[in-house]
């Protein structure tokens, strides 16, 4: 049983009772996992508490979905709802979804699941459809659910063929409710003859649902031959074992999960770059959830002038939902003019930045702590709270002043990026360069040795080539590019040569892949599996020990997948995926960067 997931499975709720038809759980215990059935509430803390024990969830059948909940008003032909079940369900999803639980919706529960993601239902097949429709109801007819009514059509290339196996499958129907518009980010996996939607999957996450009830047709006991699980027949219609197939998806994505978690809690995670300070001006504290906020892009210092609306995406909550236990919060820093007044007006931005970041922090001591080295974080895990690094990006902030340095150093800093998308006193920019040093200037080489004396990690991160070799030529101590990718992958001047790469591995540093589409692909879209790519170009030229994660969340870093922090926990999925160790796993998520932010201390 050491293996065996802990799978939920929501439950129904008629005469105040909590109730499950036992076909779920057999189902759930066929496949290798264990069920336990999630009570019905609508307290959403005692389900955010259920939530964090399990490995996978079902979300069952039942009475139809409110039509609020996708901005329609009720027909009469609408039938029961369940106030209570509908809060009940629809939070367990958006808990499940928030915590990357993976779910398998059947028949009402792919409902809510498409509504809660922003699709819409038919309230009522007959009433609405404009067209043949196949009889769905067999319940109305007295026809057990063991038996199969109409057959549907699996969507060829789909992963749900994958999954069953076949093309064409027989399937039970007990539904009046269905899928009328398929929520973004999902694809019609499944279908009737008549159209009728019957099952959905996520691009790219592990939820996924149908509107048939597998549940009966899984079982030995249900099945065709009486005993023996039915294969697919020729023709490609499935029976048995094709349903079964449904249920040991959702146990094999709970183990890749629990594996995940139990990396997570055992070993340091942590995030070397974030953004989220440059929207404290916004009302954003990172101890707590941010409402939405609107704002300016010009304000960042953008080029476009667009009024947006924003949700950030790293605070304590997600981490915690995530678990992650240490970000990298950096004071960004614009690059602006270059004489006396600015930088001095810089350097107090910086300050203030920085001091506002410990301000939050001091006032929620009792889930998050600054931290200044891999001690600290060690110790803050094992207390059950949230570490947040200092850094700034562009060393600009440090004005012409190597006093500076030190102010930043006894703040709690420790990295500093040298330079942003513009040449300033220290160095050169790999973004809008003039060329202006021909890397570091001379200002620039006693700044290296300055946090090279201090134990301050030198951030090669947008700088030029000709600046990485300086710096490479002039440090005495590992660095780092806290969000960076390969070159050889993406061709983009923010990414590193496979000589730097190389150059960078015998330093004994660290090459963290940014999560931003533009460096990772020159696709429309980016996902998962780009920034996996990356990783294993650096491991593949360098070995394991110079690679790991700087999100560049609420900076422009999010792919498809892995939008905030809560969601990093989806890399680690993917890596177990890949093959790789949980040790090997750690390294990446956390443990390189900190072996050198050790070594750059001592």
């Amino acid at each position: 049983m050491k293996n065996t997931p802990l799978i939920g499975i929501s439950a129904n709720f008629k005469e105040n009772k909590s109730m499950l038809v036992q076909q779920y759980y057999e189902a759930v215990i066929l496949a290798g996992g264990a069920p336990i059935i999630v009570p019905v509430t609508d307290d959403n803390e005692v389900l955010t508490k259920i939530i964090r024990t399990l490995d996978g969830i079902v979300m069952s059948g039942g009475a139809d979905i409110d039509p609020k909940y996708f901005n329609e008003k009720p027909i009469p032909e609408l039938g029961e709802v369940i106030p209570l079940r509908d809060e009940y369900d629809m939070s367990l999803i958006k808990l499940a979804h928030s915590h990357q639980v993976p779910i398998l919706g059947i028949c009402r529960g792919m409902q809510v699941m498409n509504v809660v993601f922003g699709g819409s239902l038919y309230q009522d097949m007959a009433a609405q459809y404009d067209g043949f429709l196949l009889k769905h109801n067999q319940d109305a007819e007295n026809i057990p659910r063991s038996i199969t009514t109409h057959s549907t059509l699996i969507r060829s290339g789909s992963r749900f063929e994958k999954i069953v196996g076949c093309e064409e499958l027989q399937i039970n129907s007990a539904h009046h409710q269905a899928v009328k518009r398929v929520a973004e980010g999902f694809t019609e996996c499944a279908f009737a003859q008549d159209g009728i939607c019957e099952a959905i999957e996520s691009d790219y996450y592990s939820e996924m649902g149908t509107q048939w009830h597998p549940e009966h047709l899984a079982a030995p006991s249900n099945s065709p031959e009486g005993g023996e699980l039915s294969p697919p027949l020729r023709g490609g219609v499935g029976g048995g074992a094709a349903n079964l197939n449904i249920f040991k998806w959702l146990i094999e994505e709970a183990k890749i999960f629990s594996r995940a978690k139990n990396i997570h809690k055992k070993y340091p995670i942590l995030d070397s770059h974030c953004d989220t300070p440059m929207f404290f001006n916004y009302g954003v504290d990172i101890c707590k959830n941010n409402d939405e906020i609107t704002f300016n892009l010009k304000d960042l210092g953008e080029d476009e002038d667009k009024i947006v609306t924003y949700k950030t995406k790293v605070d304590v909550p997600k981490m915690q939902d995530g678990l992650i236990d240490a970000v990298f919060m950096v004071a960004y820093i614009q690059q602006k003019g270059l004489d006396e007044n600015s930088l001095n007006a810089v350097f107090e931005k910086a300050n203030s930045l920085l001091n506002k970041i410990i301000s939050q922090i001091s006032q929620n001591a009792d889930i998050v702590e600054v931290a200044t080295c891999a001690e600290d974080l060690l110790r803050l895990k094992n207390e059950g709270k949230k570490a947040i690094f200092l850094g700034i990006e562009n060393g600009y902030a440090i004005g012409n002043n190597l006093e500076n340095i030190e102010k930043f150093y006894n703040l709690g800093v420790r990295y500093i990026t040298l330079c942003h998308n513009s040449d300033n006193l220290i160095c050169d920019s790999a973004a809008k360069t003039q060329n202006t040093h021909g890397g570091l200037s001379d200002f620039g080489i006693k700044v290296v040795q300055k946090m090279n004396e201090l134990g301050i990690m030198i951030d090669i991160s947008h700088a030029g080539e000709s600046t990485f070799w300086d710096v490479i030529k002039h440090s005495t101590k590992p660095i780092i590019a806290s969000h960076c990718c390969a070159k050889a992958i993406r061709n983009h001047p923010r990414n590193l040569t496979d000589e730097q790469i190389i150059a960078l591995a015998k330093n004994g540093g660290v090459c963290q892949i940014c999560l931003y589409k533009n460096f990772l692909t020159d696709l429309p879209i980016a996902t998962i599996e780009n920034a996996i790519e990356h990783i294993k170009h650096i491991v593949n030229l360098v070995g394991i020990n110079h690679v790991g994660i700087g999100s560049d969340f609420d900076g422009g870093g999010e792919i498809l997948g892995c939008l905030a922090s809560n969601e990093l926990i989806n890399i680690t999925k993917a890596l177990i995926k890949h093959g790789f160790s949980d040790e090997d796993i750690a390294k990446i998520l956390g443990g390189n960067f900190l072996r050198v932010m050790e070594e750059v201390s001592n």
